[in-house]
């Protein structure tokens, strides 16, 4: 069973995609010269078509960029609670939030804490930033514990 650090879930919260970003940016350029290329001749028509395919282009790398970025806006959602979760449990239990390891990266209710030596699964409260945690004892766990890569 793996346990998640602190860290490790906070790794995970994604960035911008630096590499769309960047082809979407040279797309924009080549379109700009291939448009005044067109512009200069406008008895030609292979610029116009090249300019139509590169705006086509450029629609198609906006519209992936708007999906990407709605995708990983509800996964960072779900990072972001457990980090939370794991800076309530580490005040509640009076640790660091380093020590407090999670059997799951984006779920909170129902999940395996490991803090020290001891697990225990948390139950979500009636009110939020509430949870009841229940001292467990795994039989048989291959336990582990999952940092962040640096």
């Amino acid at each position: 069973m793996k346990f998640y650090s602190y860290d490790y879930v906070l790794s995970q919260i994604s960035t911008q995609n630096w590499l769309l970003l960047g082809a979407l940016s040279l797309l924009l350029l080549v379109t700009a010269y291939v448009s005044v290329q067109a512009y200069k001749n406008q008895r030609d028509s292979k610029y116009r078509e090249l300019v139509i395919i590169l705006l086509l282009g450029v629609v198609t790398l906006v519209l992936v960029g708007i999906g990407n970025y709605q995708t990983d806006q509800a996964s960072d959602d779900q990072f972001r609670t457990s980090l939370h979760f794991i800076e309530v449990v580490s005040q509640e239990l009076k640790v660091d939030k380093s020590e407090v390891y999670v059997n799951t990266s984006a779920a909170t209710d129902g999940a395996i804490v490991k803090v020290e030596g001891s697990f225990y699964r948390a139950i979500s409260g009636s009110e939020q930033d509430t949870y009841l945690l229940e001292k467990i004892e795994l039989y048989d766990a291959d336990v582990e514990l999952v940092e962040v890569e640096q």
